[in-house]
């Protein structure tokens, strides 16, 4: 069953772009993983049905891989960046909610490309790592969660720059998703933007994404700290190819 005003030409290259974006989750955590889904539901169903849709599929993602990344996770580093982004998730929500749609789109679009660029330049945050920067992250990672699904790689860069394994660099990874995606759907919901429509098609969605995560999270299985790190790049730049052509 097709949702109603996407027709199924739309519809597969949704799926496309959620394998895609399922196998870059499952193997780094998610860093760029809504690089290419973001892009392409702005442009076929519009940014305020995408966002939701994506942190949805996020969240379930997220749900399911955290059991084995808790003994990672560095709880007293990553809960303030959580908290913060829960605090700023619902203002994203609300500037998807109330700018129009065709610049929200462009948006989107400008604000994956800027991303791609940070992340694509090897720039590495070597400042203070104290609780204020801790927090100031998360919370533009929350505000830019909330309006157009792409706030990982400022968490991302600070990980990345600082100390810890690949494991553990992706356990709080994860552990920063599940925070800031908790907190925007609360905020979608409330704000009316998760509809019967919505959830249908992330239902048609769950099963190739789901199956994408854990095909990516064998990879990640076989793969050392070194390999982690220039996946995760070759990974973002690939994506940010994509987005440039699109």
């Amino acid at each position: 069953m097709i949702p109603n005003g996407i027709s199924a030409w739309e519809l597969a290259v949704i799926i496309v772009a959620f394998v895609a974006s399922g196998l870059v989750r499952g193997f780094n955590g998610g860093a760029g993983a809504n690089f290419i889904t973001a892009p392409v539901l702005a442009l076929t169903i519009g940014p305020r049905e995408g966002v939701p849709i994506i942190i949805l599929l996020n969240l379930v993602s997220n749900i399911q891989v955290m059991p084995g990344a808790l003994p990672h996770t560095n709880w007293k580093r990553m809960l303030p960046v959580g908290i913060a982004a829960i605090v700023m998730a619902p203002l994203g929500a609300w500037i998807l909610f109330v700018i129009e749609e065709n610049l929200m789109r462009r948006i989107v679009a400008g604000t994956s490309i800027v991303l791609s660029l940070v992340l694509l330049s090897g720039w590495r945050y070597q400042g203070p790592r104290g609780l204020p920067i801790r927090v100031g992250v998360g919370g533009l990672g929350g505000l830019v969660t909330g309006s157009v699904s792409m706030g990982g790689p400022p968490v991302f860069l600070y990980l990345l720059s600082g100390p810890g394994n690949a494991a553990s660099q992706r356990a709080d990874f994860l552990a920063f998703g599940l925070m800031v995606q908790l907190g925007a759907i609360v905020s979608f919901a409330i704000s009316g933007l998760i509809t019967l429509e919505l959830l249908l098609l992330a239902s048609i969605l769950f099963i190739p994404f789901t199956l994408a995560c854990w095909t990516g999270m064998r990879l990640f299985a076989k793969a050392s700290d070194t390999q982690f790190r220039n996946y995760t790049l070759w990974g973002i730049a690939i994506l940010s190819l994509i987005i440039a052509v699109v």
